[in-house]
Protein backbone atom coordinates (compact mmCIF):
# COMPACT_ATOMS: atom_id res chain seq x y z
CA UNK A 1 0.00 0.00 0.00
CA UNK A 2 0.93 3.85 -0.87
CA UNK A 3 1.59 5.57 2.04
CA UNK A 4 3.39 8.29 1.01
CA UNK A 5 3.21 10.92 3.81
CA UNK A 6 2.85 14.00 0.68
CA UNK A 7 0.25 12.55 -0.88
CA UNK A 8 -3.61 12.96 1.32
CA UNK A 9 -5.23 9.82 2.48
CA UNK A 10 -9.07 10.20 2.97
CA UNK A 11 -11.47 7.66 4.18
CA UNK A 12 -15.18 6.98 2.74
CA UNK A 13 -17.29 4.98 4.77
CA UNK A 14 -20.31 3.08 3.96
CA UNK A 15 -23.26 2.10 5.71
CA UNK A 16 -26.77 -0.10 5.62
CA UNK A 17 -28.57 3.23 5.20
CA UNK A 18 -30.69 3.87 2.10
CA UNK A 19 -29.46 5.80 -0.38
CA UNK A 20 -26.05 4.59 -1.55
CA UNK A 21 -26.06 6.99 -4.42
CA UNK A 22 -24.26 9.11 -2.00
CA UNK A 23 -21.76 6.66 -1.48
CA UNK A 24 -21.12 6.30 -5.09
CA UNK A 25 -20.78 10.15 -5.94
CA UNK A 26 -18.72 10.67 -3.15
CA UNK A 27 -15.93 8.10 -4.67
CA UNK A 28 -16.94 9.77 -7.70
CA UNK A 29 -15.84 12.96 -6.41
CA UNK A 30 -12.69 12.46 -4.37
CA UNK A 31 -11.13 9.59 -7.36
CA UNK A 32 -11.55 13.11 -9.69
CA UNK A 33 -9.09 15.11 -7.02
CA UNK A 34 -5.31 14.87 -8.27
CA UNK A 35 -3.21 13.03 -5.67
CA UNK A 36 -5.35 12.43 -2.99
CA UNK A 37 -5.65 8.50 -1.80
CA UNK A 38 -8.89 7.21 -1.63
CA UNK A 39 -9.61 4.54 1.10
CA UNK A 40 -13.34 2.77 1.87
CA UNK A 41 -14.73 0.69 4.25
CA UNK A 42 -18.29 -0.62 3.59
CA UNK A 43 -20.40 -2.29 6.55
CA UNK A 44 -21.73 -5.84 5.35
CA UNK A 45 -25.29 -4.33 5.75
CA UNK A 46 -24.59 -2.05 2.73
CA UNK A 47 -24.09 -4.66 0.16
CA UNK A 48 -27.83 -5.90 0.95
CA UNK A 49 -29.29 -2.43 1.04
CA UNK A 50 -26.80 -2.00 -2.73
CA UNK A 51 -29.36 -4.83 -3.46
CA UNK A 52 -32.22 -3.85 -2.34
CA UNK A 53 -31.66 -0.64 -4.00
CA UNK A 54 -30.28 -2.28 -7.19
CA UNK A 55 -32.39 -1.23 -10.67
CA UNK A 56 -32.20 -4.27 -13.32
CA UNK A 57 -32.33 -1.63 -15.98
CA UNK A 58 -28.76 0.08 -15.37
CA UNK A 59 -29.91 3.39 -15.28
CA UNK A 60 -26.75 5.77 -14.98
CA UNK A 61 -27.70 6.54 -11.60
CA UNK A 62 -28.08 3.42 -10.56
CA UNK A 63 -26.92 2.85 -6.94
CA UNK A 64 -26.76 -1.04 -7.35
CA UNK A 65 -23.84 -2.86 -7.45
CA UNK A 66 -21.77 -1.64 -4.57
CA UNK A 67 -19.01 -4.13 -5.29
CA UNK A 68 -18.44 -2.84 -8.52
CA UNK A 69 -18.97 0.96 -7.37
CA UNK A 70 -16.12 0.53 -4.60
CA UNK A 71 -13.36 -1.02 -6.73
CA UNK A 72 -11.89 1.90 -8.25
CA UNK A 73 -10.84 3.10 -4.36
CA UNK A 74 -7.11 3.16 -4.02
CA UNK A 75 -7.38 1.44 -0.70
CA UNK A 76 -10.06 -1.21 0.45
CA UNK A 77 -10.35 -2.15 3.63
CA UNK A 78 -12.40 -5.26 5.29
CA UNK A 79 -15.05 -4.12 8.33
CA UNK A 80 -13.47 -6.34 10.57
CA UNK A 81 -9.76 -5.28 10.08
CA UNK A 82 -9.01 -3.36 13.00
CA UNK A 83 -5.35 -3.68 11.85
CA UNK A 84 -6.09 -1.66 9.04
CA UNK A 85 -3.50 1.79 8.66
CA UNK A 86 -6.29 4.15 8.64
CA UNK A 87 -7.27 2.57 12.56
CA UNK A 88 -4.41 4.15 14.02
CA UNK A 89 -4.17 7.83 14.68
CA UNK A 90 -0.70 7.43 13.33
CA UNK A 91 -1.65 7.47 10.01
CA UNK A 92 -2.05 10.92 8.34
CA UNK A 93 -5.70 10.42 7.74
CA UNK A 94 -7.00 14.16 6.35
CA UNK A 95 -10.47 13.22 7.26
CA UNK A 96 -13.28 10.96 6.93
CA UNK A 97 -16.58 10.79 5.27
CA UNK A 98 -19.65 8.54 5.91
CA UNK A 99 -21.93 8.59 2.81
CA UNK A 100 -24.86 7.36 3.75
CA UNK A 101 -24.31 7.61 7.42
CA UNK A 102 -27.21 4.35 9.00
CA UNK A 103 -28.92 5.84 12.50
CA UNK A 104 -27.25 2.72 14.20
CA UNK A 105 -23.48 3.89 13.18
CA UNK A 106 -24.03 7.51 14.38
CA UNK A 107 -25.30 6.45 17.81
CA UNK A 108 -22.66 3.68 18.15
CA UNK A 109 -20.11 6.87 17.65
CA UNK A 110 -21.78 8.50 19.82
CA UNK A 111 -21.28 5.93 22.60
CA UNK A 112 -17.83 5.55 21.54
CA UNK A 113 -17.96 2.30 20.32
CA UNK A 114 -15.66 0.93 17.89
CA UNK A 115 -15.87 -2.74 17.23
CA UNK A 116 -15.02 -2.50 13.87
CA UNK A 117 -13.12 -1.08 11.46
CA UNK A 118 -15.98 2.02 10.17
CA UNK A 119 -16.76 2.81 14.26
CA UNK A 120 -13.03 2.55 14.91
CA UNK A 121 -11.89 5.04 12.26
CA UNK A 122 -14.84 7.44 12.95
CA UNK A 123 -13.11 7.60 16.59
CA UNK A 124 -10.03 8.64 15.45
CA UNK A 125 -11.08 11.25 13.76
CA UNK A 126 -12.89 12.75 17.15
CA UNK A 127 -10.08 11.57 18.90
CA UNK A 128 -7.38 13.03 16.74
CA UNK A 129 -9.58 16.33 15.88
CA UNK A 130 -10.03 15.66 12.12
CA UNK A 131 -12.70 15.84 9.78
CA UNK A 132 -15.54 13.82 10.62
CA UNK A 133 -18.65 14.27 8.26
CA UNK A 134 -21.87 12.43 8.77
CA UNK A 135 -24.08 11.96 5.89
CA UNK A 136 -27.06 11.02 7.98
CA UNK A 137 -30.14 8.69 6.38
CA UNK A 138 -32.80 8.55 8.88
CA UNK A 139 -36.37 10.63 9.31
CA UNK A 140 -37.66 11.41 11.75
CA UNK A 141 -35.51 11.40 14.99
CA UNK A 142 -36.73 10.24 18.32
CA UNK A 143 -35.71 13.01 20.91
CA UNK A 144 -32.73 10.58 22.26
CA UNK A 145 -31.55 10.07 18.54
CA UNK A 146 -30.78 14.24 18.86
CA UNK A 147 -29.27 14.04 22.35
CA UNK A 148 -26.65 11.54 21.16
CA UNK A 149 -26.18 13.69 18.14
CA UNK A 150 -25.55 16.85 19.73
CA UNK A 151 -23.20 15.09 21.74
CA UNK A 152 -21.29 13.90 17.89
CA UNK A 153 -21.57 17.69 17.06
CA UNK A 154 -20.24 18.74 20.55
CA UNK A 155 -17.21 15.79 19.91
CA UNK A 156 -16.31 17.63 16.64
CA UNK A 157 -18.30 15.81 13.99
CA UNK A 158 -20.22 17.42 11.13
CA UNK A 159 -23.69 15.81 11.36
CA UNK A 160 -25.28 16.58 7.63
CA UNK A 161 -29.25 15.03 7.01
CA UNK A 162 -29.01 13.88 3.84
CA UNK A 163 -31.76 16.57 3.02
CA UNK A 164 -30.39 17.94 -0.64
CA UNK A 165 -32.07 21.51 -2.02
CA UNK A 166 -33.85 22.22 -5.07
CA UNK A 167 -32.89 26.06 -5.21
CA UNK A 168 -30.58 24.37 -8.43
CA UNK A 169 -33.44 22.98 -10.16
CA UNK A 170 -31.88 20.23 -10.47
CA UNK A 171 -33.10 17.66 -13.52
CA UNK A 172 -32.23 14.40 -12.40
CA UNK A 173 -31.33 12.06 -9.09
CA UNK A 174 -27.50 12.85 -9.72
CA UNK A 175 -28.08 16.61 -10.17
CA UNK A 176 -29.71 16.51 -6.79
CA UNK A 177 -27.54 14.22 -4.76
CA UNK A 178 -24.34 15.93 -6.30
CA UNK A 179 -24.57 19.26 -4.44
CA UNK A 180 -24.93 18.06 -1.26
CA UNK A 181 -22.17 15.48 -1.72
CA UNK A 182 -19.75 17.91 -2.73
CA UNK A 183 -20.79 20.17 0.36
CA UNK A 184 -19.99 17.31 2.64
CA UNK A 185 -16.72 16.74 1.09
CA UNK A 186 -16.01 20.29 0.83
CA UNK A 187 -15.13 19.68 4.82
CA UNK A 188 -12.12 17.95 4.16
CA UNK A 189 -10.39 20.96 2.43
CA UNK A 190 -9.20 19.14 -0.26
CA UNK A 191 -7.70 21.54 -3.54
CA UNK A 192 -9.31 20.74 -6.54
CA UNK A 193 -12.67 19.98 -5.57
CA UNK A 194 -15.44 20.99 -6.99
CA UNK A 195 -17.11 23.53 -4.99
CA UNK A 196 -20.96 22.97 -4.15
CA UNK A 197 -23.56 25.18 -5.70
CA UNK A 198 -23.69 28.19 -3.79
CA UNK A 199 -27.06 30.13 -3.64
CA UNK A 200 -27.76 32.78 -6.07
CA UNK A 201 -30.57 34.97 -4.78
CA UNK A 202 -32.76 37.09 -7.51
CA UNK A 203 -31.31 40.02 -8.36
CA UNK A 204 -32.29 42.93 -6.47
CA UNK A 205 -33.76 40.54 -3.73
CA UNK A 206 -31.33 41.75 -1.00
CA UNK A 207 -30.33 45.00 -2.49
Amino acid sequence: MDTRRSDPHVLLGVCGASGLIYARRALFHLLGVPGVQVHVVASRAAFAVARAEDDPGGAEDDPGDLEAALAGAHHRHEPERLDACVASGSFPLAGMVIAPCSLHTAMALAAGLADDLLLRAGQVCLKERRPLVLLLRETPLAAHHLRRLAELAEAGAVVMPAAPGFYHRPDSIVALVDPLVLRALSFLRLPQLPAPPAWNPPAGQFD
